[in-house]
């Protein structure tokens, strides 16, 4: 299969869930739950980013712009907490230039709540407009890291996002997200959808 439309189970990126933000908590209504050998792109034309130290990725039905959350680490390859996530733009839709958040990204949309967790080396990770979706960092050996979180009443290494935009009212409105990830074991992939509901939402 062409890798367009596939990542496969080996991949080297991990992903999480984001949402632009949130005035308020949004809600979230599971849809669907779906297992398939290989994790399937939304938008199998879109390019994938594979930045150094890279962990998850959020995509946007809006354009190809691209919000990439790697993994900060020290000289000697431990995770630098409570800044252990550096998060930032791809512009795929220009020129593909990284390009750092806004503070209001940062603070609203795309930012992280971190906090260390009692066996070393592990941090629960919340999305800041999602904290109902809790992961957790853990730090696997110098200079690698991974994201877990719960796809579908399972434990996976997330891998992306992605978020449905409605740009016909006055504000954009997240209507439907979805979160993709990969099962322990070679086991497959999982992918969780969600009716978005609740908050005033916007990019």
């Amino acid at each position: 299969m062409d890798r367009r439309h596939f990542i496969g189970t080996t991949g080297a990126a991990f992903a999480a869930a984001s949402l632009p933000g949130a005035a308020s908590a949004a809600r979230l209504q599971t849809i669907r739950v779906d297992r398939q050998p290989r994790l399937p792109l939304v938008q199998p034309d879109w390019p994938v980013p594979e930045d150094p130290n890279q962990m998850f990725f959020l995509q946007r039905s809006t354009n190809e712009n691209t919000i990439v959350f790697a993994a900060r680490y020290d000289a000697a390859g431990t995770l630098t907490y409570p800044d252990a996530v550096s998060i930032y733009w791809r512009r795929y839709a220009d020129d593909g230039e990284r390009k750092p958040l806004k503070p209001i990204e940062r603070l609203l949309a795309f930012g992280v709540n971190i906090s260390r967790r009692a066996t070393a080396g592990q941090f629960n990770v919340a999305l800041k407009p999602l904290p109902q979706l809790s992961m957790v960092l853990l730090q696997t050996g110098p200079f690698k890291a991974q994201v877990l979180g719960r796809i579908g009443g399972e434990t996976a290494r997330v891998v992306y996002a992605y978020a449905e935009v409605d740009e016909s009212g006055l504000l954009p409105r997240v209507t439907q997200l979805s979160v993709h990830g990969l099962l322990p074991a070679g086991a497959g992939a999982i992918s969780e959808y969600y009716a978005v509901s609740g908050g005033e939402l916007q990019q």
